[in-house]
Parts: structure tokens; C-alpha cells; sequence
């Protein structure tokens, strides 16, 4: 049985301390030209390399990394003056190289470690066939006949089987060691391309095939891609450019990626924080409903629960949390906040919500605004020429927040013929609350924040209040969140 899941109380500390002593390693280097000289190791997470350690080299160049708390398996990079560095393969108990300063690949010599042996040998495998790839490219672009091209080419195609082949043998050689993890990570997988009935590529089909294989010879469960390049680099063009740009899409293969990592918290951490924060930062409209979804079901804990983001602290938590509370509502394709107010009758109250239409658009305006007074009518012939045929009504709130206003909105109205659902916050409605919305309680008919904010002034928050005790008070509470702007001049 697995002893890590046979671990009880009471053997606890004796199990950790086994699972600590698998990063115990020793790690020795003999740097000529690095004499008495400082070296820095540096380790990769994701694509991006991180300081680790620091050791002194002796008077012979010899350098000796070994810490209490080990060193992950992955790619590392050994950092000399200048700054200049090699990587090579972190995997086994004990390892040692040998190089000189001034040629840190070309002299490379591997005393001590499998690993390395391979990476350094399918390094240099590959620097000769890119030389060479180079070459041949080169007499290609400037050779314009296109027969006369045909060597070269056939040579291209040479190298790159020979390269395959290379690859596969690595791997049916060597099938558990870390080179070949990398080695798989890289290549593409190979699927016979799917074709129409008459004989054509169907693209369509083929870019489903690809999408689905594309993480074939990934193992998502093996926490040590963490520390390859290579893996970020793949989630990278996976999640940007081979997932469709389109949110829902989005949300529908992250979720598919992060089930498949298994039972590691430092994978599912990468990979939704990485997620995350792409269309959190995303200046593109509308990818803030990716973050939302992120948000929503990895870090917001449900009522009672516990936020799957182990590494937020609480303060950082609750700020994403509310951040994402307050997008999800105007993020695109959700259902705006509902609007309740009356036309120029002040009786007949109207919701955004119950307009039989599919589709509203809502217009904000200023009987008083020139700008608006100017391209409200232009809007008004798109919508009776365009929208209105398309089905699609026009919601327009001015604001009518007095008595001057109110007045010249219904002018307004009247001479440029605005048959659309026009509504307002009328004065009296605004500062009195004598009047409420049949079959609308007063507790549930507002007009949010988002919506209105920066349009109407003081009613940036606006709350019908019923007619009878308490209701000054409360009238006074909201004119207070308006911003002290009292409206009794236009009762």
C-alpha cells in the first residue's frame, strides 16, 4: 500500500520526515574559472526562473548545494558571473558536473547523474540538427527556383525524422525518467486528420481533434511539471490560443483542465491562479466573465464552506470575492438589474424586467444635457428604422429630478415624437415618497448602484418609500446616500 496514505496519528511526524527526504539531494559542481567566486542556483516555476540557493566556490572551483529542505525534481540553472547559466535535470539523490566558465555547454561533462547524461546528449542533438535546419533554410530563401529548392527541403524533412525518431526511442529507452517527461511534453501528439466525403481535410473536425488530444502527453497529475518550462508554455497556447475567446467557452475548458489534475494542490493552484488572473488583467470586453466563474467557483466558499484558495490569506480573499459579487451582475449576457420607474403620468410604473421584448437597450439622458438633446433624436431613428423592426426596445431614463426638468423632459418627448418607453425619477416620487409601484414592494424596488451611477445625480440610489409613519425618516436616510442633494424645492 501507498505509505502515504497509511500514515496514521501517531506515525505522522515519521512520514513526513520520509516525504521531506525525497528532495534530500546533493548537488556538486566543479566550475573552472569560477575560483573562490560566488554561484547562485536558480530554479524554474512555470516558465520563469527563481534565486534558490547560494554557495561559494573553493579555491578549485568546487561548488557543493545540499539544504535541509531539499530541492524539488525539475529544471534547474546554475548562475556564474557575467551573469551567464546553464540548466540541467534536478531528479536524483546525487548528481555532478563539470564545465568551464568560458564555454559552460561546449565543455560540459557529466560525472555523476543519468538524467543529465540524457538532457545534455538530446541538447546537443538538437543544437546540430538546428545548425544544420539553419543552413538549409537559408539557401532556401534565396534560392527563387523553386525545383532547384528541392534538395534542401528533402533534407529538412530528413532532420526532422530523424528528430522523431530520436524522440521516440528516448522515450521507449528511458520511459520513467524526467528528460523523457520533457522530451513527451513537447511533441505534438500524431492523429491521423479527420476528412470530409470527398476526400478534403475537415478542418472543423480536425481543430475538435486537436483540442481534445491536446493534453495527451501531459501527465496533469504529476506535480514535477511545475517545474519544466515547457508545461506553462503548453497551458499558455492552450488556454490563449487553442480555447476559442469567447467566455463561456472559456469557463467550460478551464473547469474541464483543472478536473483533470488529480488530488495536487500545487498543480490546481498554478493552473487556476493562472486563469484567474489572465482575464482578471484582461483589457479585452467581456473577459471579466472568466474571472467571475474563477472567482465564483474556486475561491468564493459557498455559505458554511471553505474557498478552495488555500494560499489567499482572508483580507485578499474578501476583496476578490466582493469584487466578483459586484461584476457578476453587468457582466455580458447577464440580465441587468431591474429598473422601476414611471412614465411622464407619475402613475404607471414600468420594469425593464417585464417589457416583453428580448432584447432592451437603456438610455440614460438630461433634458438639460445639449450633447444628449442633440443625439437623442439620432438614437430614436436607429431605433424606429433598425431596432424597433428587430424587435428590440429602447428604455430611455431621463433625469427628471425636479420640477424644471420634469417639464421640459415631457416637452421634449412631445416634439421630437419619442413613442419608446420613456421613464423617470419624477420629484415627487424622489422626495416625498407618496406614491409606490402597485404590486411592487417598496423593499425590493430600487435601482442599483451600477446602473445609475453617474446619471441622475441624486438619485444615484433611489428608494420608493411608502406613505405613513417612519417615512421621513427613511426619506432622509436616502437623500443622505445621495450625497446631502436635497430635492424639496421640486416637491
Amino acid at each position: 500500500m501507498n505509505p502515504v496514505y497509511t500514515c496514521g496519528i501517531s506515525a505522522l511526524l515519521a512520514c513526513a520526515t520520509t516525504l521531506s527526504a525525497q528532495d534530500q539531494r546533493r548537488l556538486e559542481f566543479r566550475l573552472t574559472g569560477a575560483e573562490n567566486d560566488t554561484v547562485y542556483l536558480a530554479n524554474y516555476y512555470g516558465n520563469r526562473l527563481f534565486y534558490t540557493d547560494t554557495a561559494m566556490a573553493t579555491s578549485k572551483g568546487e561548488v557543493v548545494f545540499s539544504r535541509e529542505k531539499g530541492y524539488k525534481a525539475g529544471v534547474y540553472a546554475l548562475v556564474v558571473d557575467g551573469p551567464k547559466y546553464f540548466e540541467f535535470i534536478v531528479n536524483e539523490p546525487a548528481i555532478r558536473l563539470e564545465t568551464k566558465t568560458t564555454d559552460l555547454m561546449g565543455a560540459m561533462a557529466v560525472k555523476k547523474s543519468e538524467e543529465n547524461t540524457l538532457f545534455f546528449d538530446y541538447i546537443r542533438f538538437l543544437n546540430a540538427r538546428k545548425k544544420e535546419g539553419d543552413s538549409l533554410r537559408s539557401v532556401m530563401d534565396h534560392t527563387p527556383d523553386p525545383i532547384a529548392k528541392g534538395p534542401a527541403k528533402a533534407r529538412l524533412d530528413q532532420l526532422d525524422g530523424e528528430v522523431k525518431k530520436y524522440q521516440a526511442d528516448l522515450i521507449t529507452a528511458h520511459p520513467q525518467s524526467l528528460v523523457t517527461i520533457i522530451v513527451r511534453m513537447s511533441m505534438p501528439v500524431d492523429l491521423e486528420k479527420p476528412r470530409l466525403a470527398n476526400g478534403k481535410v475537415d478542418s472543423v473536425a480536425a481543430y475538435y481533434q486537436y483540442r481534445a488530444h491536446f493534453w495527451d502527453r501531459v501527465d496533469l497529475t504529476d506535480e514535477r511539471i511545475l517545474n519544466m518550462p515547457v508545461f506553462q508554455n503548453k497551458f499558455e497556447e492552450y488556454i490563449g490560443t487553442v480555447v476559442p475567446q469567447i467566455p463561456d467557452t472559456i469557463n467550460a475548458l478551464a473547469d474541464d483542465l483543472i478536473a483533470r489534475l488529480g488530488p495536487s494542490k500545487e498543480l490546481f493552484r498554478f493552473v487556476v491562479h493562472g486563469i484567474t488572473y489572465k482575464y482578471e488583467t484582461s483589457d479585452i470586453m467581456g473577459m471579466d466573465a472568466v474571472f467571475v466563474h474563477m472567482a465564483q467557483t474556486y475561491y468564493c466558499p459557498k455559505p458554511g464552506g471553505e474557498s478552495k484558495a488555500f494560499w489567499m490569506s482572508q483580507e485578499k480573499l474578501d476583496k476578490l470575492c466582493e469584487r466578483a459579487r459586484k461584476n457578476a451582475p453587468i457582466i455580458i449576457g447577464a440580465q441587468a438589474q431591474e429598473i422601476i420607474l414611471t412614465d411622464t403620468t407619475e402613475t404607471n410604473w414600468i420594469s425593464s424586467h417585464k417589457l416583453p421584448n428580448d432584447y432592451v437597450l437603456v438610455v440614460f439622458w438630461d433634458p438639460h444635457c445639449g450633447h444628449c438633446k442633440k443625439e437623442l433624436p439620432s438614437i430614436y431613428a436607429a431605433y424606429r428604422d433598425t431596432l424597433r423592426p428587430m424587435g428590440i426596445e429602447v428604455m430611455a431614463v431621463a433625469k427628471a429630478t425636479d420640477s424644471t426638468l420634469f417639464k421640459d423632459w415631457k416637452a421634449f418627448i412631445r416634439e421630437n415624437h419619442l413613442d419608446w418607453v420613456n421613464v423617470g425619477p419624477y420629484p415627487y416620487c424622489r422626495c416625498r415618497g407618496q406614491r409606490r409601484p402597485p404590486e411592487v414592494h417598496p423593499e425590493t424596488y430600487h435601482a442599483t448602484k451600477p446602473q445609475l451611477r453617474g446619471y441622475l445625480g441624486c438619485v444615484r440610489h433611489t428608494e420608493v418609500l411608502p406613505a405613513g409613519p417612519g417615512s421621513e425618516d427613511r426619506r432622509q436616510t436616502t437623500q443622505s446616500e445621495a450625497g446631502g442633494r436635497s430635492c424639496e424645492a421640486s416637491a
